[in-house]
């Protein structure tokens, strides 16, 4: 095997601690709900180029199961099911297989970064709506490869569309729907580079597109792109048998009647321990939310971009929302009882300082400067006030994890995030779940 892709291999299974370099999103969600300071197969969705350090294995999960609102007794199915697999072709010979050519698909994810955009309705007129529709193709495709060299390159297209139809509540079918319309499309490539045996590079950009409303819209239409960088360091530290890694990532977001503007810039560390690994970060972050037409109805409870209100001169007028501040976060796995079993916990922490300015928007606003009861936008008035991430509510953006995995002979590998209020739950009323997701690989 090549120097470098030996080296950045060796890193990757040596900090993990249990000799894993796959990882899942369940595995992600218990231990520090973040990537940016481990080197994992989830983060090939931050820099395709990393897809050809974890070829030739299978994923899949049953996806997120984070309802809130179950009754005593009842139940729901997980959402957003995934599989798919990654396969590499080495063009080189058993002492080094570089160069290789990689593939690689997966089916059913939501992007967490675009999707979140996608309002629940757009208001065509004063009394008429279009529900904006799930998505259903939702697939990302990779490739990628190695030069001589052992650096590796890669690109990945997301694609999420729905266009014409909709999911029948009644007879849970696909049925014509003339006004159902949304879009993601998502293109981004990286690079991923050795400078001796200790430290690694890695950079990559992208571009996406994502659409919404009542009818269909040509990919150029308003020319509203979104622009996306990350870049990040791997350099070795004897002294903690680790890794310091400082990492810098940006946003530029626009979809119709969006404009976000991202900024995140930490250092962290990884160490290996006996049996076991533990990350932490500290984290800059900002983050400008401007919008217009774009508001959260109370009495349909979702998001409403009112597109009967588009000035065809482009003459509107923002909402701004900013948050300033940082964010801590951290994780650690160990191996405990059995080589094949291993516990995790993590969690993350962000205070921001949030100002408000909604006064400049006409639309929606009253005469004292302040949006109704019923119908508000990021902000309902102008003012200043401190926020942090949600503090228990499930999803991957709170406070804390828990959960396990289990290593079968070093090639199936299953990660299960426990339900955070399993322990402070009534057992003889049957309410609630065990867990909140289960994930899992197969390499070969």
């Amino acid at each position: 095997m090549n120097l470098r892709t030996a080296a950045a291999v060796g890193a990757a299974v040596g900090v993990f601690g249990v000799g894993s370099a796959f990882a899942t999103f369940a595995r992600v969600e218990s231990m520090g709900k973040n990537t940016t300071y481990i080197m994992d197969d989830v983060s090939i969705f931050d820099n395709p180029a990393n897809a050809s350090l974890y070829s030739n294995y299978l994923i899949g999960g049953f996806g997120s199961y984070t309802d809130n609102n179950l009754k005593a007794g009842g139940n729901v199915d997980p959402q957003h099911p995934t599989f798919g697999g990654i396969f590499s072709l080495s063009f080189g010979d058993e002492n080094n297989p570089d160069p290789k050519f990689t593939i690689g698909g997966l089916l059913g994810r939501t992007s967490e970064l675009a999707n979140k955009y996608l309002p629940k309705f757009v208001q065509v007129d004063e009394y008429n709506y279009a529900a904006v529709p799930t998505t259903v193709t939702n697939f990302d495709g990779f490739l990628g490869g190695t030069f001589s060299s052992g650096d590796a390159w890669g690109l990945h297209l997301y694609i999420a569309h729905q266009d014409g139809g909709e999911l029948d509540s009644a007879s849970n079918t696909y049925q014509v729907n003339g006004d159902a319309f949304a879009s993601v499309v998502q293109l981004d490539g990286g690079l991923n580079f050795q400078v001796g045996s200790g430290t690694s590079y890695e950079v990559s950009a992208g571009i996406a597109r994502i659409q919404y409303g009542p009818e269909h819209h040509s990919f150029f239409d308003d020319g509203n792109f979104s622009f996306l960088a990350k870049a990040r360091a791997f350099f070795t530290l004897d002294a903690i048998d680790g890794e310091l890694i400082p990492a810098a990532s940006a946003n530029f977001i626009a979809a119709p009647g969006i404009d976000d503007k991202s900024a995140q810039a930490g250092v962290g560390i990884n160490v290996a321990m006996d049996r076991g690994f533990f990350w932490m970060g500290v984290d800059f972050v900002w983050d400008q939310f401007k919008s217009h037409d774009y508001f959260y109805d109370v009495a349909k409870k979702g998001w409403i971009y009112d597109s009967s209100n588009d000035d065809p001169d482009g003459n509107v007028v923002w909402d701004v929302r900013q948050d300033i501040g940082g964010k801590i976060s951290f994780g650690i796995e160990r191996n405990i009882w059995w080589d094949w079993f291993v516990i995790r916990v993590g969690g993350q922490k962000s205070i921001l300082y949030t100002s408000c300015n909604v006064k400049s928007n006409s639309h929606g606003v009253n005469s004292d400067g302040k949006y109704p009861d019923n119908r508000y936008g990021k902000c309902k008035a102008d003012g200043n006030f401190f926020s942090t991430n949600p503090l228990a509510d499930g999803s991957n953006d709170d406070h804390v994890g828990f959960g396990f995995g289990i290593n079968i002979e070093e090639r199936l590998k299953i990660d299960v995030t426990v339900a955070e209020d399993l322990l402070f739950r009534n057992p003889f009323q049957g309410e609630g779940r065990i867990f909140s997701r289960l994930d899992a690989t197969y390499s070969f």
